[in-house]
């Protein structure tokens, strides 16, 4: 992923060093709306956990390849460089997209936690902390812009690059209004009253492309409609566990997940730029 990393630093900084022409800037701004796997997932409430458990999100049958991703942002930043061709320049930028959960997932999840506190009788309260997606594609590519005059023309765009997918903690925590006594596989007792158990999920370098379209204002503002296909990966996780604040994630037999199926991620955009 270092080795992705700098190659794609070095691309971007060779538009700066390999410009012959004028040199274009763009911030932009958007919605971002998640399509494929990453974007799928419909469930009722239930006292069962959604995906069966999000510690083994991905890893089995069908409902693992469910991302459960509702509406988030994005923001971004482009350089182009005129070519000899009129309208024509190669652009390089990187995104930032965040995509917070959906309502099915988090209803889900307070569910579980309400039916946990009712029937349980150790149990006081049951908290959960839902993952969330991130995605830093780094892409290249062609772009073009014609302005019918001084007020208004129409820009497309496509590239390609890799993605860099990141999936933020998932965590529940139970506290307990007794203490329990919990066994580990190896036989030992631990007495507590709290625990919190869930997992950190590897990041993943996927190969992402975009397409876009739009018009533009005055030769400064754009606003548009972007595709991105940011690919598809297996979720890898390592289990948390810890009992009144100490790890002991160490002595479980299931503490490493990989999994047999992948999450693909899409994004659709309705963007405004700024051009400098």
């Amino acid at each position: 992923m270092k080795k992705l990393t700098l190659v794609a630093a070095l691309m971007l900084l060779s538009v700066f060093a390999f410009a012959q022409k004028p040199v274009r800037f763009g911030v932009y701004l958007s919605e971002a709306t998640p399509l494929g796997n990453m974007g799928s997932g419909t469930i009722k409430k239930t006292a069962d956990y959604p995906l069966g458990d999000l510690r083994k999100w991905a890893l089995v049958d069908k409902a693992g390849t469910d991302g459960f991703a509702d509406y988030g942002f994005n923001i971004g930043f482009d350089v182009t460089v005129t070519l000899p061709v009129e309208g024509l320049g190669i652009f390089g930028g990187i995104d930032f997209f965040y995509n917070t959960n959906s309502s099915e997932l988090l209803d889900c999840l307070d569910e579980y936690a309400k039916f946990a506190v009712k029937n349980t009788p150790y149990v006081s309260e049951v908290k959960y902390t839902a993952p969330n997606f991130m995605n830093i594609p780094i892409l290249f590519g062609l772009n073009y812009l014609h302005n019918f005059n001084h007020i208004v023309g129409i820009w497309g765009e496509a590239g390609i690059g890799p993605n860099f997918r990141l999936i933020s903690s998932y965590e529940r925590l139970t506290d307990y209004n007794t203490a329990v006594n919990v066994m580990f596989p190896d036989g030992e007792y631990v007495t507590c009253i709290q625990e919190k158990d869930g997992a950190q999920y590897k990041s993943a370098v996927t190969l992402g492309f975009k397409v876009g379209a739009g018009v533009m204002l005055w030769n400064r503002m754009s606003i548009g409609l972007d595709f991105y296909h940011l690919g598809s990966a297996k979720i890898e996780a390592t289990r948390v566990y810890e009992l009144g604040g100490t790890d002991y994630a160490d002595k479980l037999a299931d503490k490493k997940f990989k999994g047999d199926n992948a999450i693909s991620a899409s994004e659709l955009l309705v963007r405004v730029g700024y051009h400098f």
